[in-house]
């Protein structure tokens, strides 16, 4: 284990905040927002397909969308989704039962990389791995969605975990870090393969390193055995999907000013009091509790950097390892860097909470009128069911976390602290105010309704066929409407869904639904096929 060095002249470091008290925090953080909406357009309602496909159809083993095979991820998450939506899904809607498991997921990761961070650097590092991860930009929205790479980090946590135990008992270290590994392929196949498997090459000795392998071959093939056996085709397939996912190509390359763009947001404050901690630590290295979060950090740097698409989701797995490289700096910080953190973190919330007030106050009463105006034509329908207790309800939440800031002591953890609070009471204001607006504006509840109702007063004489239809809205066509169109062909079906403005030359409109303006605007048409 690394051992902290001390100065005897330096005064001792004032108490951690109180782990119950985190925990509250963070249980708040993850639950807020968490039910009471729709699954949305885009992630939200595509990876819901899946753990439908589970629920209703039994595809435990392969993951399904709308009765196709769905192989993107493997089935980790899905696995867990599925088992929450079954055992409460008496209780809540079926997807916000399902979404629980993002909670769950994102609960592990922060109590892991936090006692990973306290193994690896000592007592002091436990409170700020969780409030660093907690005030992160890029955690907050993916951390409420139906999101897959929540299971990826859950596996990358469990491996650090297994890490950080093997500075003292290399053996049980190496079973807990394989077992990682193989959860990881369970998550997302070579992908994550890739950011957890080289850190087994950093435990102490060959016998360690193969305990290790073995573990993780022996939770990986949990799944891939049965799929192996019952449905070769489709493990082929799956892999195949999870190479090319993972294959580096030269696009990335032209994209790698938007990379950093987004890397510097969706990571901060992680990455420049990580980059700090790693300044000071830098004769020390060499320490193995330094080379695996290093080898973690390039890993993931690497794996995000080379391969995939450009979407702030697949930041995800830079977290934790930035997480428990930050954590040993928090406590370190020279006073003006502590209290420019903290002034920069108090200041950049009040401007977003004052930016949600300022959108509330567009839709509640039409101020500022050029907001007013701009919402109007991207969502013209809407209206706010309540403008008395969300307004006075935000007001207390303010109130509490003004006075917070107010009584915060002097301490190594005040900005940490202050910035994960006030990042937990951001997204509880835009839930309070604003979740509305977003259920209105990103769900296809209204028009796969619209649809529904038109189908049964005039069934359709055979299959249905689709044209441009998403994944998300896909999904929500399964779900609410029982609906699930065929691919498109030239004669196999005689009316064609059809998302989009872009119809058909040929064929008759029976029905049409338009909502909202901009990027907000949907459209969907009901066409039939002309006769050969």
């Amino acid at each position: 284990m690394t051992t902290r060095r001390h100065d005897p002249f330096a005064p001792a470091l004032p108490p951690p905040p109180r782990t119950a008290l985190l925990w509250a925090m963070i249980a708040i953080y993850l639950l807020a927002g968490l039910t009471g909406h729709a699954p949305w357009r885009g992630d939200d309602g595509r990876f819901f397909g899946p753990i439908l496909g589970m629920v209703r159809d039994g595809h435990w083993l392969v993951p399904h969308l709308a009765g196709a095979p769905h192989l993107d991820f493997g089935p980790l998450y899905y696995w867990l989704g599925a088992i929450s939506a079954s055992a409460l899904g008496t209780v809540l809607p079926l997807h916000d039962a399902a979404r629980l498991a993002s909670a769950l997921f994102a609960a592990f990761a922060l109590w892991l990389t936090a006692d990973a961070a306290r193994r690896m650097h000592g007592e002091q590092a436990h409170a700020p791995a969780l409030l660093l991860l907690v005030a992160s930009l890029g955690l907050v929205v993916h951390v409420h969605e139906t999101q897959p790479l929540l299971a990826v980090m859950a596996a990358q946590a469990v491996t650090l975990w297994g890490m950080a135990r093997a500075l003292k008992r290399p053996r049980v270290g190496a079973v807990v870090a394989g077992v990682g590994v193989g959860l990881a392929v369970l998550a997302n196949g070579l992908n994550a393969l890739l950011m957890t498997a080289p850190l087994l090459l950093l435990l102490p000795g060959l016998t360690a390193i193969l305990i290790g392998v073995v573990a993780a071959l022996v939770v990986a093939g949990l799944w891939i055995v049965p799929m192996a056996s019952t449905a070769p085709d489709l493990l082929a397939l799956w892999w195949s999907t999870s190479i090319e996912a993972s294959t580096p190509h030269t696009r990335k390359l032209a994209e790698a000013a938007d990379w950093l763009g987004l890397l510097g947001w969706f990571t901060w404050p992680l990455w420049p009091i990580a980059g700090w901690a790693l300044w000071r630590e830098r004769r020390h290295l060499g320490r193995r509790a330094w080379r695996t979060i290093g080898a973690a950090i390039v890993l993931a740097v690497l794996v995000t950097s080379l391969s995939g698409t450009l979407r702030p989701a697949g930041f995800l797995p830079l977290l934790l390892p930035l997480a428990l490289a930050a954590a040993a700096g928090v406590t370190t910080l020279r006073r003006g860097a502590a209290n420019a953190f903290d002034w920069f973190g108090g200041m950049t919330f009040a401007t977003f909470a004052l930016l949600a007030w300022t959108a509330w106050s567009a839709m509640a009463f039409d101020w500022p009128p050029g907001l007013a105006r701009h919402l109007a034509k991207i969502t013209p329908d809407f209206a706010l069911e309540s403008r008395l207790w969300p307004p006075l309800l935000a007001l207390a939440l303010c109130a509490g976390w003004i006075w917070l800031l107010a009584i915060a002591k002097r301490s190594p953890y005040r900005g940490a602290q202050n910035s994960a609070a006030g990042m937990t009471m951001l997204w509880c204001l835009a839930v309070i105010l604003l979740q509305p607006w977003f259920d209105y504006s990103k769900g296809h509840a209204s028009a796969v309704s619209a649809l529904s109702e038109y189908l049964e007063a005039h069934p359709p004489p055979g299959c249905i066929s689709g044209i441009g239809l998403s994944p998300s809205l896909t999904v929500s066509l399964d779900y609410r409407a029982g609906l699930r169109p065929q691919p498109f062909s030239d004669a196999s079906c005689p009316w064609i869904l059809v998302s989009g403005s872009d119809l058909p030359t040929t064929g008759t409109l029976l029905w049409h639904h338009q909502r909202g303006g901009g990027s907000r605007r949907e459209v969907l048409s009901l066409v039939t096929q002309p006769p050969d």
